[in-house]
């Protein structure tokens, strides 16, 4: 191969593989199998005549020829997805892989809608787990970004969304008059359940756990029946629900809900950037303050 003829996905497979410093992880970004990759190195490191990566069992390291072809390749790759952004949205395609919680999930329909009619040659593929999950699957480069709602001790994210939590009932429930309250929460991990409890016993209120779910359906089922109390970030309260103000003697006030984006960077392909600022754009938009 002329090394003044290499491709841009030589380039592609070399900037993934530097950033993710796994084979496999670099495969799972690009969509494609392992082999693949590897071979794209070769073929890379073939035309150029020196050797890009130190590879180990457990480690690929950049050379030095490779440290100084990763700052030119991710400037051409780069200038690349700046021109077709230039000359036009319609031209841009790709998958985006993101992961969701149960409660960023109602935050992505409107998203979604805006990302079909902006980018229609887009495929998004959407995961949905508890945070940590999502997190972890981020980490092993099985997703492109995790829109979570707990940060799980990890370092990073931008705060996207902020809401108050509320406690709610079914509307036409009258379940919160029992004592010892009846709970619908997730499970042991999930912090807003912790914020809940914590709450109750400041204020000396019973409750005792009635019913748990790993998912909001769970959830949503019980508190439906009117079975149970529980807690609902403000912007995802729907009209079956009926909200029970903080008093001195029932239920206090709760901490604030937030959603978290872990994942986007500059140097991400130019369909994930184009799903993050755009999920970043319309949280703005719709959470911001009326006139």
């Amino acid at each position: 191969m002329n090394p003044r003829n290499f491709s841009l996905d030589l380039l592609r497979a070399f900037v993934a593989v530097a950033d993710t410093k796994h084979f496999t992880r670099a495969a799972e970004r690009l969509n494609c199998v392992q082999s693949a990759v590897s071979m794209q190195i070769q073929r890379l490191e073939d035309s150029l005549g020196v050797r890009l990566l130190e590879r180990s069992k457990r480690h690929v390291r950049l050379t030095e020829e490779g440290k100084i072809l990763l700052r030119y390749a991710e400037r051409i790759l780069q200038l690349k997805e700046q021109a077709v952004a230039e000359i036009g949205h319609q031209s841009l395609f790709g998958r985006v892989r993101i992961g969701a919680t149960d409660w960023s999930m109602p935050y992505l329909p409107e998203v979604l809608k805006r990302l079909g009619q902006k980018y229609p040659k887009l495929d998004v593929e959407l995961q949905c787990g508890r945070s940590w999950d999502v997190l972890d699957a981020l980490k092993a480069g099985k997703l492109d970004l995790a829109f979570v709602t707990q940060k799980c001790g990890r370092k990073g994210g931008k705060r996207i969304s902020h809401s108050p939590l509320k406690w709610a009932v079914a509307s036409s429930s009258n379940v919160e008059e029992l004592d010892p309250v009846p709970l619908a929460l997730f499970g042991p991990g999930c912090i807003y359940r912790k914020a809940a409890t914590d709450a109750l016993e400041t204020v000396g209120k019973a409750y005792r756990f009635a019913y748990e779910s790993p998912d909001r359906a769970g959830l949503e089922c019980a508190v439906s029946a009117g079975l149970a109390v529980t807690v609902v970030p403000e912007d995802c309260l729907t009209e079956d629900l009926r909200v029970l103000p903080p008093s001195p003697n029932g239920f206090p006030p709760l901490s604030i809900f937030s959603t978290y984006l872990f994942g986007a960077s500059s140097k991400q392909p130019a369909s994930v950037k184009a799903f993050a600022t755009l999920l970043t754009e319309t949280l703005a938009t719709a959470l911001a303050p009326s006139p």
